[in-house]
């Protein structure tokens, strides 16, 4: 629905009936002695719930158990997954041997001889603040050199314990094959579901073990191996710790309130709208969100309006989940009873709502322990709400359609000079809480102005239904309309491309008393056409 639903079927109505009987290939060419001819041409009647059926292809209607009728709108706007904002940094750690290492232990005349050495390695981080106590890679590269001038065979061993799969742990070992000197290098892809845990924020272990066996060579004072290993392109799959107050950008969530997109003129007034912030929260870390700008742009007076959100919700803690994979939301709703402009925002004509939000992770006064996944997002869901209940004053709303008049006749055998007048009787049963008057002007390809379907005195086509106390109807209301179009007129339509097509609506009582809208609402439409042509020389007006 892009419009008020009643004023656009009938609109639509309309101008297809016109469409249709403007074409004279429909209509007889032989007078005979009744040169006056009628005929009906459509009865329609459409509820509030079929038009919604045909016209609300966006499921923007809301019907509740008494069928009243709620108009919803809503956008809603996404950060960057968690790893995009907390990213694990490259991590390189090294371990040497010396010939001490071993001689001291008798090599090489005791033989084999293992040393073993560990590295208490402490993660670099993004930021001072972060503590990382676990997580599960999703991806990563282990790189592992190696480098000895010891010239005897031997094995390295490589063991992070507290990097696990199944119950072990990260190992890797080269073999020494050679005994004049080694070198080794490689790079592993291997992460993936690896868990590391660690006792301590920030702590990696890892313990490397170098076997050297007799080749029959001298050790040197100056021998020695070199361990040099990287870990890069880390990412995680769910990671634990602390994140410390990083800021989580979200782009500007924009709806568009279509309702009041072809507003030219006029106010719709509802009587309880409610604008909804919806807060959904996937990261496992509480967040503070701050409402940097909200406002609106009128239909009426075509510029941009500030508000500030009340002070109680901005800014707003937003809770997060306990458990990896769920999110938790937080709402806050703006009505009439705690944000009391929110009537004038409305009746301002606003086409579309923007919503500008950031957020920070573990705002004051919060302490729960961190946890992200991959996929974990910050949402914002801006909503509003209009229910059905309200009056509208000196609505106007206009669309255009395409309406060459030379379609209709030009393979005619019709003489349009023949044609005393065609008209239109329109026959009007309404159960809505609406009033609407209509103008269809005719226009050339450049939307001048050609002539207009109705007189001042007929353009009211409708009147409202008769409604109670509470604003529902209770009983149609009966109007009929009678439209003549004169032979002359017609002819003078030669070049007509365009109709442009105007509604003005008020509810009921001139729009000065609140309605409400219900499925059950209908409109019946009968409308008829009457040709009355003229007796010149000849009965068949082809001859």
């Amino acid at each position: 629905m892009r419009n008020i639903v009643f004023s656009l079927v009938l609109l639509s109505i309309l101008t297809s009936c016109i469409k249709d009987y403007f074409d004279f290939d429909k209509l007889s060419n032989h007078v005979d002695w009744n040169p006056n001819m009628a005929a009906p041409a459509v009865h329609s009647k459409l509820t509030l719930r079929d038009l919604l059926q045909d016209y609300d292809v966006q499921h923007l209607f809301v019907e509740d158990t008494s069928h009243f009728l709620y108009l919803i709108y809503n956008k809603q706007v996404f950060s960057l997954p968690a790893a995009q904002y907390v990213q694990i940094p490259n991590q390189s750690l090294s371990q040497s041997f010396s010939a001490n290492d071993f001689t001291s232990q008798g090599f090489p005349a005791t033989s084999p001889v293992i040393v073993n050495k560990t590295i208490q390695y402490t993660l670099q981080i993004q930021l001072p603040t972060d503590a990382i106590d676990s997580m599960i890679f999703k991806s990563g590269n282990f790189q592992l050199n190696f480098n000895s001038s010891f010239n005897h065979t031997g094995l390295l061993t490589v063991t992070f314990p507290t990097i696990r799969k199944n119950g072990l742990p990260y190992s890797k070992t080269v073999n020494i094959n050679t005994s004049n000197g080694f070198n080794y290098s490689n790079t592993f892809n291997d992460l993936v579901d690896y868990q590391f845990t660690t006792p301590t924020s920030n702590q990696l272990v890892c313990e490397v073990s170098l076997a050297l066996t007799n080749a029959g060579n001298p050790v040197q004072p100056t021998d020695q191996a070199q361990v040099n290993m990287s870990f890069t392109d880390l990412n995680y799959k769910l990671i634990y710790g602390y994140f410390g107050n990083r800021v989580i950008p979200v782009q500007e969530d924009t709806v568009n309130v279509e309702i009041f997109n072809n507003a030219l003129n006029g106010q719709l007034y509802f009587m309880d709208p409610k604008i909804r912030f919806n807060l959904y929260n996937s990261f496992g870390v509480p967040l503070g969100a701050t409402f940097t700008d909200f406002k609106i742009y009128s239909s009426s007076d075509q510029s941009y309006h500030s508000y500030s959100i009340p002070s109680q919700y901005n800014p707003l803690v937003v809770n997060a989940p306990t458990i990896p994979g769920d999110f938790r939301m937080t709402n806050i709703q703006l009505d009439t009873n705690n944000f009391p402009v929110i009537r004038d925002i409305i009746y301002n004509n606003p086409r579309y709502f923007y919503l500008k939000t950031a957020a920070m992770m573990n705002p004051p006064s919060t302490s729960q322990y961190n946890f992200l996944t991959d996929t974990s997002r910050f949402s914002v869901n801006l909503e509003v709400e209009l229910p059905l209940w309200g009056r509208s004053t000196k609505w106007v709303l206009q669309d255009t359609a395409e309406f060459d008049f030379s379609e209709y006749y030009k393979d005619s055998t019709v003489d349009l000079n023949n044609i005393e007048y065609v008209r239109f009787n329109i026959n009007m049963l309404n159960a809505m809480p609406t009033e609407a008057g209509v103008q269809l002007y005719f226009t050339d390809s450049l939307y001048h102005v050609i002539d207009s379907m109705f007189t001042p005195q007929n353009m009211e086509i409708i009147q409202s239904g008769i409604i109670n106390g509470y604003g529902k109807v209770i009983q149609p209301t009966r109007k009929n309309t009678l439209v003549t179009y004169t032979g002359n007129r017609l002819a003078g339509l030669v070049d007509v491309k365009k109709i442009l097509i105007r509604g003005y609506v008020n509810t009921y009582n001139h729009g000065n008393t609140n309605v409400r809208f219900y499925s059950d609402n209908y409109l019946d439409v009968k409308l008829g056409v009457q040709v009355q042509a003229k007796i010149n020389t000849q009965t068949d007006l082809g001859k």
